[in-house]
């Protein structure tokens, strides 16, 4: 096959999850994580910040945690602006007693928190380039040392009550493999896919995007290195993460890889693509319009 990169342009668009109370959730994300409610269905809702949705959530009544070898969401991670925006999501938390768990990338400063059905939110800020360290491979060196909680929450401005800030994005997404030294991963992300390696260690973990020194996708088999059984329809799991493209010739160009290399896809003809990573993560690619909903204010359950 040609050479092929993944075009340029691609950014994350929300996570789609499951979960088993859409009302406990809903109070959970606005009223603690900070987020906006920007549309309100009878079982579903999108959330994020002003102008950009980050979760979608589906309610399955009842719904209970999947095993957690199971392929899905290892956690989907919101990039701040500031580090005092880190502090404040962690304060909340704490108000609200939550356990936090404050991390040190090096490349970020990060607090993790897990929402009411157990899917994991990482909270994170990006340090400065000049503040890295490097491999030999000229590629950056992550590591997850504990923050000083009490040096976290005394950043300046970190007392502000605020909702996560208009300029949250997501930063990246962390899915769970199920292949051995991520082999079969690597060669779907960076081989069919396109996606380039910007971060690795050793053989449990790996980090593709498009932009130097940025992981859009992040995949660890450390839940499940040797397989894992699927998550069940009644369990709290990830529906899909969405990637957006602005031009729907990308999708095309995609969905023209994958055909060749008889990979399993959907593709609609320009609206989207859909497809799995080979522990069965499920992706959609598709242009901006076709991948988020308009947002409508609803600011009542906000906190």
């Amino acid at each position: 096959m040609t050479d092929y990169r993944m075009d340029q342009t691609l950014t994350l668009g929300p996570v789609a999850l499951t979960v088993a109370d859409l009302d406990r959730s809903v109070r959970y994300y606005t009223q603690v994580a900070g987020f906006r409610l920007l549309d309100r269905q009878p079982q579903r809702a999108h959330l994020g910040v002003e102008g950009r949705v980050l979760v979608e959530l589906h309610e399955v009544a009842g719904a209970l945690a999947p095993p957690p070898s199971s392929p899905g969401l290892s956690h989907f991670a919101p990039l701040v602006p500031t580090r005092a925006d880190v502090a404040r999501f962690t304060q909340r938390h704490l108000d609200a007693g939550f356990d936090v768990d404050p991390r040190d990338h090096v490349v970020s400063h990060s607090c993790y928190v897990t929402d009411p059905d157990g899917h994991t939110i990482e909270a994170t800020w990006a340090c400065p380039q000049e503040q890295w360290q490097w491999t030999d491979e000229s590629l950056p060196v992550v590591v997850a040392t504990p923050i000083d909680l009490p040096d976290l929450l005394n950043e300046p401005g970190a007392n502000t009550p605020a909702h996560l800030p208009a300029g949250t994005q997501m930063g990246h997404v962390q899915l769970k493999a199920t292949d051995a030294a991520l082999t079969h991963t690597k060669q779907f992300y960076c081989d069919l896919l396109g996606l380039q390696l910007y971060a690795r260690l050793g053989d449990e973990f790996v980090g593709v995007g498009v932009t130097p020194y940025r992981s859009l996708l992040v995949c660890t088999n450390r839940f499940s290195p040797h397989g894992g059984v699927p998550a069940g329809p009644d369990t709290a799991r990830l529906i899909r993460v969405d990637l957006l493209l602005t031009d729907p010739g990308a999708i095309e160009a995609l969905a023209e890889r994958l055909a060749a290399a008889g990979h399993p896809h959907q593709y609609t003809g320009g609206g989207s693509l859909t497809t799995h990573d080979p522990s069965g993560n499920p992706l959609r690619f598709s242009v901006p319009d076709a991948a988020r909903p308009a947002a409508k204010p609803a600011s009542s359950t906000d906190a």
